[in-house]
C-alpha cells in the first residue's frame, strides 16, 4: 500500500532514466507531482505521465501537493534553497550528489533538516550495485586482512576536447566543481563506505578546455589527491571527464596483507570483484552471490526503493551527514590544490 507522497523536482537524464521510474515502481510512495523550470519538458512529461501534476514553480508544487518526501534532483546551486523550503514545511529529503556547491552550503542543508527533525537521503548510486555491496562483504569479514592501502581510478570522456559544448556543471557558480563533484563524490563516498573517514589530503585539480562553446569553463575536468584515513591508511584517487575512451569506468584497488579486491565498472559490462592471494600472480574474478545480484533492469526499483527506505528507517544508502563528509573532503581537495598544501580534516 502506497503511504507517502513524493515529488520530484529536477527532470534531468538521471532522473528520467533511473529514479522516476524507480520511484514509480516503488511500493511504499506515491509519486504526485514534478517540478521542472521547461515549459516543453513539463508538456513533454505530462503526456508521457498524465497522472503526474507538473509544476515550474517548485514553491506552488510544494504548497499544491504538500508532498511527505520531496526527491531534490536539480542542478547544484538549488539544493540549498530546495531543500530549505523542504525542511520548512515538515517534508523529508532525497537529494542528488554532490550535497551542495560549497561546503557552507552543504552544512546550512544539514543544519536545516536537523532543526525540521526531518529525515534525509543521497543518492550515491554505488551503494546499490551489487558488486560494490559484495566488496565491501569481503573487506568486512577480513577476506585481505589488515588493509594497507587503496588506489581509485574514475574516469569518463563527457568532457574530453573542446569540441564539447559548455554545460552548467563546467561553471563554478552553478555546481561548485567539476569533475571533483560529479563523479569525485562517488569516489570519496565509496572509500568511506568501504575504508572509514578522510583524515587529511592533498591534491591538484585541472581544467584542460578553458574555453568551449557557450562561454568560459570556470571548473576542473580533472583532480588527482592523495588521503590519509583516520585509521593511517593511504589512498590515491584519479578522477577525470576528460578522458578519451573512457564511458563511464571506475576500478576501486584494494589491498590487505592477506590478499587484496579490485571492483572494477564500465559502462556496457558487468561489474566486476576480483581477489588474489600473496604469493599469486593476478587476480581472480568472483562469482558473485546471488543475494548481492541486482539485475540491470531492475536496479532503478532496487535503488530507488532503498532511497525511499532511507527515509522511512527501513534501510540504509546515504544520508545528509555523508554527503556532508564527502563535500568536506571535495572542499579539501580544492583548498589543498590553491595554496598547495595538506589540509586536515575534522
Amino acid at each position: 500500500m502506497k503511504t507517502y507522497s513524493l515529488a520530484v523536482a529536477g527532470l534531468g537524464s538521471f532522473t528520467q532514466r533511473v529514479l522516476l521510474p524507480g520511484l514509480l515502481a516503488c511500493d511504499q510512495v506515491d509519486v504526485v507531482a514534478a517540478f521542472t523550470r521547461s515549459q516543453e519538458r513539463a508538456a513533454e512529461m505530462g503526456s508521457q505521465y498524465p497522472a503526474l501534476a507538473l509544476y515550474t514553480d517548485y514553491t506552488r508544487m510544494l504548497d499544491a501537493a504538500a508532498p511527505d518526501i520531496v526527491l531534490v534532483g536539480t542542478p547544484n546551486a538549488s539544493h540549498v534553497p530546495m531543500t530549505l523550503a523542504a525542511a520548512q514545511r515538515g517534508c523529508h529529503v532525497i537529494c542528488e550528489k554532490p550535497l551542495a556547491p560549497t561546503l557552507q552550503g552543504a552544512e546550512q542543508m544539514v543544519a536545516a533538516a536537523e532543526r525540521a527533525a526531518i529525515r534525509t537521503a543521497v543518492n550515491f548510486t554505488f551503494r546499490s550495485i551489487g558488486a560494490a555491496r559484495y566488496a565491501k562483504h569481503l573487506l568486512d569479514e577480513g577476506r585481505i586482512g589488515r588493509i594497507t592501502h587503496i588506489a581509485l581510478l574514475y574516469l569518463q570522456d563527457i568532457r574530453h576536447g573542446p569540441d564539447r559544448p559548455k554545460v552548467w556543471r563546467m561553471d563554478a557558480e552553478t555546481a561548485g566543481a567539476g569533475a571533483l563533484g560529479d563523479v569525485g563524490s562517488h569516489a570519496i563516498d565509496l572509500v568511506r563506505w568501504w575504508c572509514g573517514e578522510f583524515a587529511s589530503i592533498t591534491g591538484h585539480i585541472f581544467t584542460h578546455n578553458v574555453e568551449r562553446q557557450g562561454g568560459a569553463v570556470s571548473n576542473d575536468d580533472t583532480a588527482i589527491f592523495v588521503g590519509r584515513l583516520v585509521s593511517g591508511l593511504p589512498v590515491t584517487l584519479h578522477v577525470s571527464q576528460a578522458a578519451a575512451g573512457r564511458s563511464n569506468s571506475l576500478r576501486v584497488e584494494v589491498y590487505g596483507e592477506a590478499g587484496s579486491v579490485i571492483f572494477t565498472t564500465e559502462r556496457g559490462t558487468e561489474p566486476t570483484v576480483q581477489v588474489a592471494r600473496p604469493g599469486e600472480i593476478g587476480f581472480t574474478q568472483s562469482q558473485i552471490p546471488a543475494e548481492f545480484t541486482v539485475a540491470y533492469e531492475a536496479f532503478p526499483a532496487y535503488h530507488a526503493a532503498r532511497l525511499v527506505g532511507t527515509i522511512l528507517g527501513t534501510d540504509y544508502v546515504a544520508d545528509f551527514a555523508d554527503g556532508l563528509a564527502a563535500q568536506r573532503v571535495i572542499a579539501a581537495v580544492q583548498r589543498a590544490a590553491a595554496d598547495n598544501v595538506w589540509v586536515a580534516l575534522p
